[in-house]
């Protein structure tokens, strides 16, 4: 029986949109030295998710590296501009919360810019219980330590859980430790509305 509902945070609660913060680097670096900096492992290997440095080193190391005419305030408003709600799964959120049966927990790769950022301007991520943090755990998916992590920071048992995540890899190394998983596309609501309906019941 599922006790635990597992939500993923980008393109799962909120829409990832990059094109606000790249047009607004673009503009002063031009899209080669943009795409070297954030594309592929460049980005990871920063380890701002991972929380191997703190908020001012990364904005430090960003606007030093791609040679940034801006403020800290200037860039850290220009990274938080590219999230939006997606409405169907904020209304379920919701309902769940009603509903009061399932233990509601988030498990994403975030960094504290933008946790707090979402948290500030999307109330409904606010009616989630725990929430296990890349840059936190020291962690990220698709690593199975992160899974191991989060299940005894949230002193859960994998087989009453579901994962709900945007991303294949993720949900499979989820289900390599016995946690259920939908991966979601948020093109395609409904068809995860019937997985989760089918699990959720059962």
């Amino acid at each position: 029986m599922i006790k635990n509902i597992i939500f993923d945070l980008g393109n799962v609660l909120v829409n990832v949109e990059y094109e606000g913060f790249r047009k607004k680097i673009t503009e002063q670096t031009g899209d080669e030295k943009y795409d070297s900096f954030f594309r592929g492992d460049a980005y990871r290997l920063l380890g701002y998710e991972a929380g191997r440095i703190s908020t001012d080193e990364f904005i430090s190391r960003c606007i030093s590296g791609l040679g940034l005419d801006m403020t800290e305030i200037e860039f850290a408003d220009a990274f938080n501009d590219m999230f939006s709600e997606i409405k169907p799964m904020s209304s379920l959120l919701r309902d769940l919360n009603r509903e009061d049966r399932f233990n509601l927990y988030l498990l994403s790769n975030t960094s504290p810019l933008h946790f707090e950022y979402i948290k500030e301007n999307f109330d409904f991520i606010n009616l989630i219980h725990r929430h296990a943090l890349s840059y936190e755990l020291k962690s990220l998916k698709p690593e199975r330590e992160i899974y191991e992590k989060t299940i005894d920071f949230l002193n859960i048992k994998p087989e009453e859980s579901l994962f709900i995540d945007d991303l294949e890899e993720n949900c499979i190394a989820a289900e390599e430790i016995g946690i259920k998983t939908i991966c979601y596309d948020k093109k395609n609501h409904e068809n995860f509305l019937i997985q989760f309906n089918k699990i959720r019941h059962n």
